[in-house]
């Protein structure tokens, strides 16, 4: 059987089993449900605030505890509690990491307690990141996805045009003409950076997926970083740190180039659509965004965001499944990324449903950019080895990164192998 059929297999015994529970759920009395979760930006704060105020509001028999960490520390936080089989009741996760819970058995099925009302409205590539077995062990909640943001100063001055849609973004070697440019004008360090450092690098890999390569192939039984396409993709970027065009931060090293930028260090870095707030704070109205590059009329972004998910063992299952069909339902979906700067990931907010209080250029950008995520990369990078895929990923780029003290050749050789033997396992 084939990725395409098992998917559908696993969407049709999904929607068997759907929402049996889901009318007139009631929660476990004395119920008490500890949220986990980060907060990335002044804007995600406000949101979640906004999202707990009123679920405790809406739900007075349930008693929500919620337990927020840094953004940088979350995970190993969260690994520490789960070490000591200390589980929040419910928690926040990135898609591409919640294959490390899959396999585990310690989601919590949250298949009869979804409607399929609720289910047929949310974006087939997130519900399937969010199913396994044919269960449903998660549900999406929102996305978010990377964009060029640019400093507006340096680009006018140097007379760089600035893309007006999807299809006219700058090509590769735009790109890096653009990139020269700048750094010998404003006598800069560097040209740009990237936010696929801290152990992120999968953000890099909308370059290879617009270049037509990919991480594995359709069924997913083969590593595929061998490939021509993907081989161009990190050459491209061996050649801007042979310039240094490129900042020399490590892809495990921590996340510095949002500060390169403020401070004017660099002229444009790819960045988060959470991160609008901190360039504002930081810069003013100094930077601009504009749309991912093309590569032969192809282009593409990141796939972020997160799901909510609860622990297999809560002793609350029902109440647990409540607060996670509240957070994710139209009403506080829309609320929470009209608050937090988000995109949702129900079809019927992403027809333009959505209101943003702030940033709404910015954000209808965004919107558009979501649109050109590749689908086989959301496929490969929700698939259950991708977070040992992604390690791999982050460690050998380094040493390219960093100090250029390996070549593309060496980094997808050694991908093909380290990567090949994860998947065997």
């Amino acid at each position: 059987m084939d990725g395409a059929q098992s998917e559908t297999k696993a969407e049709e015994t999904l929607a068997e089993a759907a929402g049996v529970e889901a009318e007139g759920l009631t929660a476990e009395e004395g119920a008490e449900i500890e949220v986990a979760y980060w907060e990335g930006s002044t804007s995600d704060k406000a949101a979640w605030d906004e999202l707990l105020s009123n679920l405790q509001k809406d739900h007075p028999e349930i008693k929500i505890i919620p337990q927020t960490y840094p953004s940088s520390d979350f995970r190993d936080m969260l690994d520490t509690r789960i070490a000591g089989n200390d589980w929040p009741d419910v928690m926040r996760y990135t898609y591409q990491r919640l294959g490390k819970f899959k396999q585990a058995e310690v989601m919590l099925d949250l298949t009869p307690y979804i409607s399929q009302e609720s289910l047929d409205d949310v974006a087939p590539a997130f519900l399937s990141a969010c199913t396994y077995d044919g269960k449903l062990i998660a549900m999406p909640h929102h996305t978010d996805t990377i964009a060029m943001f640019y400093n507006k100063r340096m680009f006018e001055e140097a007379g760089i045009r600035i893309p007006t849609s999807v299809e006219d973004g700058y090509t590769w070697e735009e790109l890096t003409d653009i990139a020269r440019t700048l750094k010998e004008k404003f006598n800069l360090p560097y040209a740009f950076g990237g936010i696929w450092e801290d152990n992120n690098g999968y953000r890099y890999l909308p370059f290879l997926y617009m270049n037509n390569g990919s991480v594995l192939n359709e069924a997913q039984d083969m590593v595929t970083m061998d490939s021509p396409e993907v081989l161009e993709a990190i050459k491209l970027y061996e050649d801007w740190r042979k310039e240094d065009l490129i900042a020399n931060t490590a892809f495990t090293g921590a996340t510095t180039t949002n500060s390169l930028f403020v401070a004017e260090q660099i002229a444009f870095t790819f960045s988060g659509s959470w991160h609008c707030s901190y360039m504002q704070e930081n810069m003013g109205d100094k930077w601009g965004m504009t749309y991912m590059p093309v590569k032969d009329g192809k282009t593409g972004s990141d796939m972020g965001g997160n799901a909510v998910f609860a622990y297999a063992d809560t002793p609350y299952p029902k109440a647990a499944a409540i607060v996670i069909d509240y957070i994710i339902n139209y009403d506080n979906m829309k609320r929470f990324c009209e608050t937090g700067a988000f995109i949702p990931v129900r079809t019927s907010l992403l027809q333009g449903g959505v209101e943003y209080q702030v940033f709404p250029e910015e954000m209808r950008i965004l919107n558009e950019i979501v649109g050109t995520i590749d689908p086989k990369m959301a496929a490969d990078e929700t698939s259950v080895p991708f977070q040992q895929i992604n390690v791999i990923l982050n460690e050998e780029m380094d040493p390219l990164a960093v100090n250029n003290s390996v070549t593309a050749e060496d980094v997808v050789a050694a991908c093909q192998e380290r990567m090949t033997e994860i998947l065997n396992e």
